[in-house]
């Protein structure tokens, strides 16, 4: 077997790795009456931009682009499609280890060429018929783009992976100041119409990309990352799923060992008056504050509803988004009342009860006051930010 072919196998195991994951996340239920539709539909909708330019893209300037695809920079890494047993079985056999490592980066690179490509592919009715700008423009664009995607990859891929929270944000702010800052420049360069300079940066950024990852692509010194960076792209998607679901466990994770919690250290009542409903509530709020996990759930759900709700022009979609999002808010309370109270030993003998359900309802309306909030907050940001740029 040469590299080539265990490339080709091991490019082949990812991809049905990955339809195995959409199979077991979209049934043929939802694959008919959902997806096809959805596919269907958007081919008629993206036909129809051809045709005629949609009312909310009007007045909007193309610099709106260069936002927006400067937050499509920051997913992926370079694959080299590293296995685990391959630090038994090929270490020995550098030249077939280094022509899968190089084989993977290419495949990559290529990979992310094409997804430029397709991203052009659906601007270009708004880029050609209503910012009248050129096909050359718009390959330019996306160079520049791709480019700078390489050179966050490769960087990316000299940072250790592992580390995870408050420590990654701040190790990444550096990376975001710097792909910022290129990306201005490339900006200026665009507006100034200036080819060779935007040439230039395409050159700069593949050439600080080349020198970055030569280490991965030349030595297998570099396995244990490589594998480390592989694993953790091949179940992005399934920590996604998991992070969305509450319907399915998850492993807790490690945390140091505190005599005391850092809330309710000497467990004090909240409320004075002992009823079986404040009893219930008062086990819900302790259990909820005290775990980051949950607060995060409901600071996630709120977020992008509202942040979607800023977004996005159409007030159909603003009424849709908003009860989609009240309705999935309502289902992720429900959920975390069933794990936290109604599937606890202690607790579980009371479901059904008065106590038990006047609690469930109490801490319903209670989470929905700070959500509806931030809702009629985020269409008031709206509205000042129709009354600031018109062209929103």
């Amino acid at each position: 077997m040469n590299s080539f072919s265990l490339l080709f196998a091991r490019i082949q195991q990812n991809w049905r790795f990955q339809y195995g994951l959409f199979k077991a996340v979209i049934d043929w239920t939802i694959m008919v009456y959902l997806v096809i539709p959805a596919i269907v539909i958007g081919a008629a909708v993206y036909r129809s931009w051809w045709v005629d330019i949609p009312y909310w893209i009007e007045g909007i300037p193309y610099e709106i682009l260069f936002v927006l695809f400067f937050f499509f920079l920051w997913n992926g890494h370079f694959h080299t499609f590293v296995r685990e047993a391959d630090g038994i079985f090929l270490m020995k056999n550098e030249s077939l280890l280094l022509g899968l490592k190089q084989g993977g980066i290419i495949y990559t690179s290529i990979l992310e060429l094409l997804s430029a490509m397709f991203l052009a592919f659906v601007i270009s009715p708004f880029w050609i018929k209503h910012f009248e700008m050129s096909i050359g423009g718009l390959i330019l664009f996306h160079l520049m783009w791709v480019s700078l995607k390489w050179l966050v990859m490769a960087v990316k891929g000299k940072m250790n992976v592992l580390v995870k929270g408050w420590r990654n944000i701040f190790r990444s702010m550096p990376l975001a100041i710097m792909a910022f800052i290129i990306w201005y420049v490339s900006y200026r360069a665009f507006t100034m119409e200036n080819t060779f300079f935007m040439m230039s940066i395409i050159m700069l950024n593949v050439l600080v990309t080349l020198k970055l990852i030569k280490k991965r692509f030349t030595s297998i010194r570099t396995f244990e990352q490589d594998l480390v960076i592989d694993e953790m792209e091949k179940i992005k998607y399934i920590t996604l799923i998991l992070g969305m679901s509450m319907d399915m466990e998850k492993l807790s994770k490690p945390t140091l060992t505190r005599r005391k919690p850092r809330l309710y250290s000497r467990s004090n009542r909240i409320f004075k008056e002992r009823t079986s409903t404040k009893g219930f509530l008062e086990l819900f709020i302790k259990a909820t504050t005290r775990n980051s996990e949950y607060i995060l759930g409901f600071l996630k759900i709120t977020g992008i509803t509202a942040a979607a709700i800023i977004a996005i022009p159409p007030i159909w979609f603003k009424i849709t988004i908003i009860c989609f999002g009240y309705i999935f808010l309502i289902s992720w309370i429900g959920n975390v009342w069933n794990k936290l109270i109604g599937e606890h030993p202690f607790t579980k003998k009371y479901v059904g009860d008065d106590g038990y359900l006047h609690g469930k309802r109490a801490i319903t309306i209670i989470l929905s006051i700070p959500f509806i909030v931030v809702i009629i907050c985020a269409l008031i940001i709206r509205i000042w930010i129709l009354s600031l740029f018109s062209f929103l």
